[in-house]
C-alpha cells in the first residue's frame, strides 16, 4: 500500500506518541522527583498561597485570668500568608523528515518510515529530556555558588564554582559576541542580600569577554583583571557561601537583551528556588511579613574556617545541614542528590582503616557468595542519596520532596494541530512536527531544603 499522510499519521500514533511520552516520563531523573500539582492558572500565571507567620495571640494567664492583676486576654493575632506568582515556561523540540525519506517510505512501506521516525524522534526525546532535566537544576539566572572567603584584589581573581559552569560559559560567550563583559552578582546565603562592595562600591563584577576566563575542567571562573572587580569576602560568617547570579542589567543594552533571551524563558531550577533573592515575586531579603521564612535554612560550604577552599565531604557537615533545617522548619530532608562523581568520596568515608578509629558507620549487607567490590546504594541516616548527572560536581542537594512542585499549564506531548502531528515544512521539501511542554518548577517551602557546596572535585 502506498504511504499517504493518513497512514503516516497512524504509524506515528501507534509506534511513537504513547511510547515516547512514557519514555520521557521514565527517564527524567530529577524532574520525576517533583510532585505534579493541580493549580488554577490565570492566563499563564499560577498563584500559590504559602503560610509564612503564626498567630502571636497566645499567652499564659494566672488563675484569675489576669496578668499582673489586670484582666486581659491575649491581643488577637493572625496567620500570615504570602502568594507565589509562578509563570509558565514553554519548552519545544522539533523533528523533521525530508521529502526523499517520505518518498522512500511510500516505496518501501511502513517499515521504512518507522526506521526514519526511530532515528529522528527518539533522538529528539533524548535531547528534550536532557534539556528539561538540566534546567530543573540550573534553570534561570542563578547558576551556582562560590565557597571561598578571600580578599581577591589582585590578578588572578579566580573563584571555585559549584554549579553549571557550562551554562556560565554559554552565557558569557553570547554576551561577549556583543562586545561586552558578562556582569554577575554574588548573593550571600545568610541574608540573601546582593554583595555591593565590588571595587569598593559596585553590586556586580565582570567576567571578561576576551580570553578564556571559564575553566570547565577545574570548575572555576576568573574575573576581569581590573580594580572594579576587587572583592573582599573575608567578613562573611563561617560556612556561608554566595550564590552566583547573572545580573538583570548588563553593561550595555545589547548584552542585556542577549542574556534575557537566554535566561528568561527557562523554568526556575533548584539553585534559583533556593538562592534567588526574589522567589516568584517575594523579596526574601525582607522580614516584615515573614518573607525570610522562604529562604533556605542551610546553604553551606563544606569548609567553615580560613579561606574556605574546597574540602572533602564529611559526615558532621552533612548532619549540620539536617540539624539547621530541622531547627528552622521542624522538618528534615527525605532525599539527597549529588553528582555520580561525588559517590566515591562519600563512599570513602566508610572505608575501615586498620589501626585507626573510625566514625560510627552503618554498612548494611548480607553474606556474599562471591567477591563483589563497590556498593549499590547510598544513604545518610536512612535518607536515600540519589546520584544524577544533572547535579553539578562539588555539591549536594538536600530535598524535602513534597515541597517541590511541577506545575503544568499543559502536559508534554507532540503538538496535535487539528489531528495532525506531522506537517509540511515551510519553504523546504520536508515534513516536521514538534514536542512541547508548558510548565515551571517551584519549591513551596525552601526552608525545608538545603545545599552543601565547595566539595572536593573528583574526575
Amino acid at each position: 500500500m502506498v504511504a499517504t499522510q493518513t497512514t503516516l499519521q497512524n504509524i506515528l500514533k501507534e509506534f511513537y506518541i504513547g511510547p515516547v511520552q512514557d519514555q520521557l516520563n521514565n527517564e527524567m531523573m530529577v524532574l520525576e522527583l517533583m510532585e505534579k500539582t493541580t493549580v488554577d492558572w490565570n492566563g499563564r500565571v499560577a498563584i500559590i498561597p504559602v503560610h509564612t507567620a503564626r498567630n502571636t495571640g497566645v499567652q499564659y494567664l494566672d488563675e484569675a485570668g489576669t496578668v499582673g492583676g489586670v484582666t486581659a486576654l491575649p491581643v488577637a493575632g493572625s496567620q500570615g500568608y504570602l502568594r507565589l506568582q509562578v509563570n509558565a515556561r514553554f519548552q519545544y523540540g522539533t523533528f523533521q523528515i525530508t521529502g526523499p525519506a517520505t518518498a522512500a517510505a511510500a516505496k518501501g512501506g511502513v517499515g521504512s518510515f518507522v526506521g526514519w521516525m526511530d532515528a529522528e524522534m527518539k533522538r529528539l526525546v533524548t535531547d528534550f529530556r536532557n534539556a528539561s532535566d538540566r534546567r530543573c537544576v540550573s534553570g534561570g539566572r542563578v547558576l551556582g555558588f562560590v565557597n571561598e572567603h578571600e580578599n581577591k584584589n589582585a590578578n588572578p581573581r579566580t573563584y571555585e564554582f559549584t554549579g553549571d559552569i557550562e551554562k556560565l560559559e554559554t552565557v558569557r560567550a553570547a554576551v561577549a559576541a556583543t562586545g561586552n563583559d558578562l556582569r554577575i552578582e554574588f548573593i550571600r546565603m545568610d541574608t540573601y542580600a546582593t554583595i555591593a562592595t565590588w571595587g569598593g562600591a559596585n553590586a556586580f563584577g565582570d567576567i571578561a569577554a576576551a580570553g578564556t576566563p571559564i575553566d570547565v575542567a577545574t570548575r572555576s571562573f576568573t574575573m576581569r583583571n581590573a580594580a572594579p572587580n576587587d572583592l573582599d569576602l573575608t567578613g562573611l560568617p563561617a560556612g556561608v557561601p554566595c550564590a552566583v547570579r547573572i545580573a538583570d542589567a548588563q553593561s550595555a543594552a545589547p548584552a542585556t537583551v542577549v542574556a534575557d533571551n537566554l535566561l528568561n524563558p527557562e523554568p526556575e531550577g533548584i539553585y534559583g528556588n533556593l538562592a534567588n533573592p526574589t522567589h516568584f515575586g517575594i523579596d526574601r531579603t525582607l522580614t516584615a511579613t515573614g518573607e525570610n521564612t522562604l529562604r533556605s535554612s542551610a546553604v553551606l560550604s563544606q569548609a567553615s574556617a580560613g579561606n574556605h577552599d574546597r574540602a572533602n565531604v564529611s559526615l558532621p557537615r552533612i548532619q549540620n545541614i539536617f540539624d539547621q533545617i530541622s531547627l528552622a522548619s521542624g522538618e528534615e530532608p527525605d532525599m539527597i542528590l549529588m553528582s555520580p562523581l561525588q559517590r566515591q568520596l562519600y563512599g570513602s568515608l566508610f572505608q575501615l582503616t586498620a589501626g585507626t578509629s573510625n566514625t560510627v558507620q552503618n554498612v548494611s549487607g548480607e553474606r556474599a557468595s562471591k567477591l563483589d567490590g563497590g556498593f549499590s546504594g547510598l544513604s545518610y541516616g536512612g535518607v536515600p542519596i540519589k546520584t544524577a548527572r544533572q547535579v553539578d560536581n562539588g555539591g549536594m542537594v538536600f530535598m524535602k520532596s513534597n515541597t517541590w512542585k511541577l506545575l503544568e499549564l499543559q502536559g508534554h506531548g507532540f503538538a496535535d494541530l487539528d489531528g495532525t502531528e506531522i506537517l509540511r515544512a515551510n519553504g523546504i521539501d520536508a515534513w516536521e512536527g514538534f514536542y512541547k511542554w508548558y510548565y515551571n518548577t517551584v519549591c513551596t517551602h525552601p526552608n525545608q531544603n538545603g545545599m552543601l557546596v565547595g566539595l572536593t572535585l573528583t574526575v
